[in-house]
C-alpha cells in the first residue's frame, strides 16, 4: 500500500510524518511525505496512492477543487490542531471538522471522505451533535504528535538549573509570509471570516466569534503579548535563570532575533524546527500568552504560567472563543505581575496535578491513550483499503515527477528571492532525512 501524507507546517507535523513513516513501513507499506507544492503533481499521480492523509476537507478543495472526488484513492482526516477555544463550541468544533460547505448543504465533499481521525470524545460529541449522519465514520485516536513514537527522541532536561521555556504569540505583527498587519483587516467585511457558515438557501448561519473576526483587538493583544514577554524574557535573564525561546511556527523567527539582539537579552532561540514536545521536555516552566502548547506542556509533566493577566487592558480586546476562554486555561497560573510571576518560579510552585486538568485532556486529546494514537490511524487506513499493485509504476513516476519538480521549485526561488517556510518548503534527500530523524 502507498500512503500520501500531507504536511501542513514542517515545525508542527513533521514528526508525525515520521512516526506514521515508520508504522507502515514495518507493515510493508510506504508513506510518502508531501505537502503544498507536491501537492500540485498529485492532480497527475494520484493512482500511485492508495490512501491520501490531510488534516481537513478543505486541503482537498484548495489544492485540487473538486477533481478528487473522481479519484480512486481513500480520504482520511488526521487533524493537526483540534483541542483548545475549538471545543468549547460544540458547533464550532463540529464546523472546523468538517468545514463550512457541509453546513451550507454541499455534503458531497464530506460524504466521499472514508475516515476522520478525532483527537477525542469532546470532538466526536460534537459530531454527534451537529452531524449525526457521519459518525460511523469517526473514530477517536487522540492527540497525533503524542503518539509515543513522536516523542521517543525526546529527551528530558538534567539541569539541576531551573530552566525556562518562552513561547511567543506575535503571528500579526510578525508574519512568516511577509504580510503586514495592516493586511489583517481584509477580515473586517469578508463572509468567509465573520461567519462560520452561511447558508442562503436556508437562511441559517452562525456568527464567528474567533480572533480574526476583529482584526484590531487582534493588533492590541499580540501588541499587549509581545512587550509582556520581551519584560518577562528581561527579568528571567536577569534573575539567572536559562531561557530558550520558542518562536511561534507562523511567524519570522529572524525578526526576533534582531529583537532580542537590540533588546540586550541574551535568550536563546530554540530551533524551531525542532517538535514541540522534544523541546518542552528540556524545562521546568513554560510561560507566554494562552496557546495549545500549554496541552503538551502539561500532558508532559511541565508547569505553564500564562501572562494574559499582566496587563488589565488586555481583556478589553478578548471575545469569546479566544484561547484564554479554553477550558484548561481555568486551572493554569495567571499571575497578576512581573514579580508573582517571578516567585512563583522561584518558590518551584506546580498546580498541573488535578483532577479537573486530566478530565480536559482525557476529553480533548484522549490522554493517556494516546500514546498509541498512530498505531489506530494505520489500522484505520489499512481497513478502508482495498490494494492495486499497479500503483507501484505509477509510484516510481510520481517520485521522479516530484524530484524534478522541487529543483525548478527551488531554483526559480533563488530566482525571485522568496524565502521558503514552514508552510511551503521544499521536499528533496536532505528533507526527507531531517523528517525521518525525528522518530
Amino acid at each position: 500500500m502507498n500512503i500520501y501524507f500531507h504536511i501542513d507546517e514542517l515545525k508542527r507535523d513533521a514528526v508525525v510524518a515520521s512516526a506514521l513513516q515508520k508504522k507502515f513501513a514495518k507493515k510493508g507499506h510506504k508513506l510518502v511525505y508531501g505537502n503544498r507544492v507536491s501537492n500540485r503533481l498529485l492532480k497527475y499521480f494520484h493512482s500511485a496512492f492508495d490512501v491520501i492523509i490531510v488534516p481537513r476537507p478543505h486541503v482537498l478543495n484548495d489544492c485540487w477543487g473538486d477533481s478528487w472526488m473522481k479519484w480512486d484513492s481513500r480520504f482520511v482526516m488526521l487533524s493537526s490542531e483540534s483541542l483548545g477555544i475549538i471545543c468549547k463550541d460544540h458547533h464550532v468544533m463540529a464546523r472546523t471538522l468538517l468545514e463550512k460547505d457541509f453546513f451550507e448543504e454541499k455534503k458531497e465533499y464530506v460524504d466521499r471522505i472514508d475516515a476522520f481521525c478525532l483527537w477525542g470524545t469532546k470532538q466526536l460529541q460534537a459530531v454527534k451533535e451537529h452531524a449525526g449522519e457521519i459518525v460511523e465514520k469517526c473514530h477517536v485516536v487522540g492527540h497525533p504528535r503524542h503518539d509515543k513514537n513522536c516523542l521517543s527522541r525526546a529527551s528530558v532536561n538534567q539541569s539541576k538549573k531551573k530552566t525556562i521555556g518562552v513561547i511567543t504569540r506575535s503571528v500579526v505583527l510578525n508574519d512568516y509570509f511577509g504580510r503586514s498587519a495592516l493586511d489583517t483587516f481584509t477580515t473586517l467585511f469578508d463572509d468567509h471570516f465573520q461567519y462560520e457558515y452561511f447558508n442562503k438557501k436556508t437562511g441559517d448561519k452562525l456568527i464567528s466569534k474567533r480572533p480574526g473576526v476583529r482584526p484590531a483587538d487582534a493588533v492590541i493583544v499580540q501588541a499587549i503579548d509581545t512587550e509582556n514577554t520581551l519584560k518577562v524574557l528581561r527579568a528571567l535573564v536577569k534573575d539567572g535563570y536559562h531561557v530558550s525561546v520558542r518562536v511561534h511556527p507562523k511567524e519570522n523567527q529572524d525578526t526576533w532575533e534582531r529583537l532580542l539582539t537590540h533588546s540586550g537579552i541574551d535568550a536563546q532561540i530554540a530551533d524551531s524546527k525542532l517538535p514541540i514536545a522534544h523541546w518542552l521536555v528540556n524545562f521546568d516552566y513554560v510561560v507566554g500568552p494562552p496557546s495549545t502548547s500549554f496541552y503538551d506542556a502539561v500532558m508532559l509533566g511541565i508547569t505553564p504560567i500564562c501572562i494574559n493577566n499582566l496587563d488589565p487592558r488586555r481583556k478589553d480586546s478578548i471575545d469569546e472563543l479566544w484561547e484564554d476562554n479554553n477550558n484548561l486555561m481555568p486551572f493554569l497560573y495567571k499571575p497578576e505581575s512581573l514579580e508573582h510571576l517571578l516567585d512563583y518560579i522561584k518558590n518551584g510552585s506546580s498546580n498541573i496535578v488535578s483532577k479537573e486538568i486530566l478530565d480536559v485532556l482525557s476529553e480533548e486529546a484522549d490522554f493517556p491513550l494516546c500514546t498509541t494514537s498512530l498505531d489506530q490511524v494505520v489500522e484505520i487506513c489499512l481497513r478502508c483499503v482495498k490494494l492495486d499493485k499497479k500503483r507501484k509504476v505509477f509510484l516510481s513516476g510520481f517520485l521522479f515527477a516530484s524530484t524534478l519538480f522541487m529543483i525548478v521549485w527551488r531554483k526559480k526561488n533563488r530566482l525571485i528571492n522568496r524565502n521558503e517556510n514552514s508552510a511551503m518548503f521544499s521536499i528533496g534527500k536532505k528533507e526527507v532525512e531531517f523528517i525521518d530523524s525525528l522518530t
